[in-house]
């Protein structure tokens, strides 16, 4: 049954622009107010690094986000899934985001220095830790020098830029034209987009959360990224699903088994996301090596154990439980509150992972938050108003009618 002849006429799939665009005023001005706010603190030498470390984890927030959703939408048509071709547009709307991605570089590029301690060993106050950066600077000159740092941030960012925005204009051309060799195309180009985004993610993880600590490194690093990037990005798309259809879009043609699946790949990547967490922290707990504990010292001393055991509770534990039925799977109201709590945890993992690096007391700042809002603003406002440029599914895609009637069985 081709999607042309599926009678979508009394479903509401379009957001009027007018709506869209006055959504993306609010989150915009937000995000502009959270952002000056956040730049105010960049150059003031008692102020810069709370907001410079605070802005690291806000934008590797948004980055995590947008580029996770366009690898769930590369990775369907990698694997010709057809149950998602409704949802997949939500993913595509976030994915378009990634060319922003480019703008926001543009404060840790200038501040560099600032945050990644191997750039600049000179500056290093404490003199045991300079030596200690030293030592572990000489096994990794060829990787850890600047022109390298900024010729890899370029190939990531281009990488994202163009393939978020390829793949969701691509998409919504198909509305047009109905060209069913389109969709092969996105599928000829979803292998190498996939392994690529797994490796740009991995390595900018290094570049620029574990590069941190440059005394310190684990090769799961960047799987623990990729897995909490990919849960808080289905859960923003299960979360957004549920919000669009609780305002009346989309009746008619999202349905309790779509929301399943997505409840289910949710469940399935919080426990992935958290075996991941444990292995990396058996593994050197086991190993028992000093230069490797030390990290997770930092993490839990001096008040920071509080925000681990938060982590574990509500990262892991009450969606882990709070998902495991059915029901909850279904559920309009359980499946948007538990995805939208693995939305918020995200953040909190990131602030988990980098803060500790930069104050040795467990404390938050004005300028995490102005942070969050600057970023997180700038990307619902983007978001937004690319909700309001094109149909809320592909209406015309090839496939669109197997997924109207997907059935779990």
């Amino acid at each position: 049954m081709s999607a042309t002849h599926v009678d979508l006429s009394s479903s509401r799939l379009h957001i009027p622009p007018g709506t869209a665009n006055r959504w993306a005023m609010v989150f915009g001005g937000v995000g502009l107010l959270g952002l000056a706010a956040t730049a105010s603190g960049f150059f003031s030498e008692g102020t810069r690094i709370d907001a410079l470390s605070a802005y690291l984890v806000a934008f590797f927030y948004v980055l995590t986000l947008g580029v996770g959703c366009m690898f769930f939408a590369a990775l369907q048509h990698l694997v010709g899934a057809r149950w998602s071709v409704v949802p997949r547009r939500i993913a595509e709307n976030y994915g378009a985001f990634s060319p922003w991605l480019i703008l926001l570089f543009i404060p840790i590029a200038v501040f560099a220095k600032d945050i990644l301690p191997w750039m600049d060993i000179e500056k290093i106050k404490d003199p045991e830790y300079r030596s200690a950066v030293r030592i572990a600077m000489e096994s990794k000159t060829w990787y850890l020098t600047v022109p390298f740092f900024f010729g890899r941030a370029v190939l990531f960012l281009i990488f994202w830029a163009l393939s978020g925005m390829y793949y969701y204009k691509k998409s919504v051309e198909v509305d047009s034209t109905g060209d069913p060799y389109a969709i092969l195309r996105l599928r000829k180009l979803a292998p190498p987009t996939v392994i690529l985004f797994g490796l740009t993610l991995t390595f900018s993880a290094f570049d620029w959360l574990m590069g941190v600590d440059p005394t310190w490194a684990t090769t799961m690093f960047g799987v623990y990224a990729f897995s909490g990037s990919i849960v808080s990005s289905l859960a923003l798309i299960a979360c957004t699903a549920r919000t669009l259809h609780g305002y009346g879009y989309m009746d008619g043609v999202i349905n309790d088994e779509h929301y399943h699946d997505l409840g289910k790949l949710v469940f399935a990547f919080t426990v992935f996301w958290a075996y991941i967490a444990y292995s990396m922290f058996m593994l050197i707990w086991y190993a028992s090596l000093p230069e490797e504990t030390v990290w997770y010292r930092k993490h839990w001393e001096n008040g920071w154990s509080t925000l681990t055991w938060t982590l574990i509770l509500l990262h892991f534990v009450v969606p882990f439980f709070g998902l495991l039925s059915r029901t909850a799977k279904r559920h309009p109201v359980l499946l948007k509150a538990f995805a939208a709590l693995l939305v918020v945890m995200h953040w909190v993992d990131l602030y988990w992972l980098v803060m500790p690096l930069f104050r040795a007391q467990m404390r938050f700042s004005f300028y995490d938050f102005a942070a969050l809002a600057g970023a997180a603003g700038l990307f619902f406002g983007v978001a937004a108003r690319t909700f309001g440029k094109a149909a809320l599914v592909p209406i015309r895609d090839p496939h669109l009618a197997d997924s109207l009637g997907y059935d779990n069985g």
